[in-house]
């Protein structure tokens, strides 16, 4: 059996951490180390990690000053002793056999890279809640991404479909790839997997029962101020993605990009207006213009907008 290693970013979730723990001590897969990474907490996360540490001396607990998630799983992976590389968040869960699963299927197909399976939601106040989709209504969403190279690498830029704690990847995959680029507050996982793709790794679907399958918890944080700023990171995240693609030669993956981009800055726009902040609706629509040299098509559409923000509310939700 190959060494898994399980990498776990936490900051302040010493409320949910163990449930998180009590699922990879429950792996039918047991040659695994689980590296915790504290990133700065100051709840009881050290002490609630420490229990587990003395009760099985596969966890590790490690103790960074405050630098976020994306510095956090780089030290755990400059840690990690594994073959194949598990991420996971401190509040999620793994089906008892995502990792005996998952491992058995690389170990016999050497030109697999990453290799992923279902994902279910679940409600932080009702765990029996369960569903395919972050919404909660059960909407499949995900795409079966598979193979290498622009099959893998245009759908990815177009849209996340892989959640962090799905894959199971190979280590020396971070070497072609590099680590996570922790001058991104957001959505780094996506831009993660992107450089995968990028690096040339293989992706593989493998269908599986419930045993197998990655949970999320979902908390009932989500707001409109939320999505604002998920844009803003998204935004971020792709112009950085840009120069990658670039470099790459990956014409039509720029291209998707660019797409991207245009329709970030709309949301933006539109949710300016229908926030009551005229300004930053004129100065989006101004950057849209600039971005896209359309700027008849977008001095009208600032107009509309300027005179039918109160009619268009559910732009908050866009």
């Amino acid at each position: 059996m190959k060494l898994i290693s399980i990498i776990i970013p936490c900051y302040n979730y010493g409320w949910l951490i163990s449930e998180t723990l009590e699922s990879v001590l429950k792996q039918r897969y047991s040659e695994w180390e689980c590296i915790i990474i504290d990133d700065g907490s100051s709840d009881n996360t050290k002490q609630v990690v420490q229990a587990f540490v003395a009760k099985d001396e596969r966890f590790k607990y490690v103790y960074q000053t405050n630098g976020g998630m994306s510095s956090a799983r780089n030290n755990g992976l400059k840690i990690a002793k594994g073959s194949y590389i598990q991420f996971l968040d401190s509040d999620d869960l793994l089906a008892p056999a995502k990792l005996s699963v998952q491992a058995a299927y690389l170990d016999v197909n050497p030109a697999i890279d990453i290799v992923y399976s279902d994902v279910r939601f679940f409600h932080h106040d009702n765990a029996t809640l369960v569903s395919r989709s972050f919404d909660m209504s059960d909407t499949p969403w995900e795409r079966r991404i598979e193979g290498k190279g622009e099959a893998v690498i245009g759908p990815l830029v177009e849209y996340n479909d892989l959640v962090i704690n799905s894959p199971l990847i190979r280590a020396e995959l971070i070497h072609k790839a590099g680590l996570y680029n922790e001058n991104l507050r957001s959505v780094e996982d996506w831009e993660f997997w992107i450089r995968c793709a990028v690096s040339g790794a293989a992706f593989k679907y493998l269908p599986t029962d419930e045993s197998a399958w990655a949970f999320v918890r979902v908390h009932a944080t989500s707001t409109s101020q939320n999505r604002g700023r998920m844009l803003e990171y998204t935004f971020q995240m792709r112009q950085h993605l840009a120069s990658t693609l670039e470099k790459a030669n990956l014409v039509q993956s720029a291209k998707i990009n660019s797409q991207g981009l245009v329709l970030i800055v709309e949301k933006q726009a539109m949710r300016g207006f229908a926030q009551g902040n005229k300004r930053l609706g004129f100065e989006k629509f101004w950057q849209l213009a600039r971005m896209t040299n359309k700027y008849l098509y977008y001095f009208r559409s600032s107009v509309y907008w300027f005179r039918n923000a109160t009619k268009n509310k559910e732009a908050l939700d866009y």
